[in-house]
């Protein structure tokens, strides 16, 4: 059975972004799929790397769980807000602290190991307006950092990707459009 792990980036837990994850989820879950869902906002850990990588800061019990089930799961899918081209400061101590050399990687005093082989991983970023705006005119990514230097480098294999812009209203054509997309991509669990 395929486990699937949610990660919600939203600071805010708008209603835009939990349509988007219950949809994923609802079409997850009715292909088999035992889904399990984080909120990065809930879980309480300094955000801040420590001691400049030279040593390991062991990790709160919220990193650790989360931990825990990101190695626990087969897909993991991050729906992330992106604000004037950057991604919430939690969300990115959120993986700085989990995937930070030394500290998933391999270290002296445990044999933790980086290789995510055999996982795959989606990234949804939900860009406010005027950084979609500025997405449409020049279609500069946002979310090399996560995908390239985290999921990559752990080698999580596809790791799939989309852009959608702010979701005004969740009734409108735009949103049932990503809506639709997102349960499809649940039932398949790509």
């Amino acid at each position: 059975m395929k486990q699937v792990l949610i990660l919600n980036g939203d600071i805010e837990k708008t209603v835009s972004t939990n349509f988007l994850i219950n949809a994923y989820k609802s079409g997850a879950e009715s292909s088999g799929a035992t889904v399990r869902e984080i909120a990065i906002i809930d879980l309480i850990f300094n955000s801040n790397k420590l001691f400049n990588n030279r040593q390991i800061a062991e990790l709160e019990p919220d990193l650790q769980k989360a931990l825990n089930a990101i190695r626990q799961s087969n897909h993991i899918v991050l729906f992330c807000p992106v604000y004037v081209d950057h991604i919430p400061a939690k969300v990115k101590g959120f993986f700085d602290r989990l995937f930070m050399p030394d500290q998933i990687f391999m270290t002296q005093n445990q044999n933790i190991n980086n290789n995510f082989s055999g996982r795959s991983a989606r990234i949804v970023s939900i860009l406010d307006e005027a950084t979609f705006k500025e997405w449409k005119a020049n279609k500069k990514t946002t979310y090399l950092a996560i995908k390239k230097a985290v999921f990559e480098k752990c080698k999580m294999s596809p790791v799939l990707t989309n852009t959608i812009g702010e979701l005004h209203s969740l009734e409108n054509h735009y949103s049932q459009k990503w809506v639709a997309k997102m349960e499809k991509f649940g039932i398949q669990i790509i």
